[in-house]
C-alpha cells in the first residue's frame, strides 16, 4: 500500500511539472506575440492552444494520481495506525494542494478560465507542491519521516 501510495504521488508531481512547463512556456509565447517580438524561441514552440491543453491534460492526470496517492495513503494510514486521519502538516497540505488542483481544473474543464490565467494558476500550485513535498518536512513537525 505504502508503494503505490508513494508512487501515485510521486508521478503526480512529475504530471504537475509538465503542466507548470507549460504554463511557463505559455506565458513566455504570449508575451512574445504581446511583443510582436517573433524570437527565436517563439518559433520552436508549440501554438497557444497546444500549450493550453497540455496543461489542462497534465493538471487533470496530476489531479487523478494526486487522488489515488491520497486514497491509498488514508487506507494505509488506517491499515497501519488504526487512524484515517492523523492531522499531520504534510497531509493537511496535500489536501490542501489536492483541492487548488481540483478548482483548477474544474475551472479549466467548465471553460469558466482558459490561457494565461490557467497558466499562472497551475505555476502556483507547482510551487504549492514543491512546499508541500520538500519545505513541510523541514519547517513543521511531520511523521513523514524524511519526506
Amino acid at each position: 500500500m505504502i508503494v503505490f501510495h508513494t508512487v501515485c504521488s510521486l508521478l503526480s508531481y512529475v504530471a504537475f511539472l509538465v503542466a507548470f512547463l507549460a504554463g511557463l512556456l505559455y506565458l513566455i509565447q504570449e508575451a512574445q506575440l504581446k511583443r510582436k517580438q517573433m524570437g527565436w524561441l517563439f518559433h520552436r514552440l508549440p501554438a497557444l492552444w497546444t500549450l493550453d491543453r497540455l496543461n489542462v491534460v497534465a493538471i487533470g492526470v496530476g489531479f487523478g494520481l494526486l487522488s489515488l496517492g491520497l486514497f491509498s495513503g488514508l487506507v494505509g494510514a488506517r491499515l497501519f495506525f488504526g487512524v484515517w486521519w492523523r492531522w499531520d502538516s504534510k497531509e493537511l497540505l496535500s489536501l490542501v494542494l489536492w483541492m487548488t488542483y481540483l478548482i483548477v481544473w474544474g475551472l479549466r474543464v467548465r471553460a469558466t478560465l482558459r490561457g494565461r490565467k490557467v497558466a499562472l494558476l497551475s505555476m502556483l500550485g507547482f510551487s504549492l507542491m514543491v512546499f508541500t513535498f520538500l519545505g513541510v518536512s523541514r519547517w513543521f513537525p511531520t511523521w513523514h519521516a524524511g519526506l
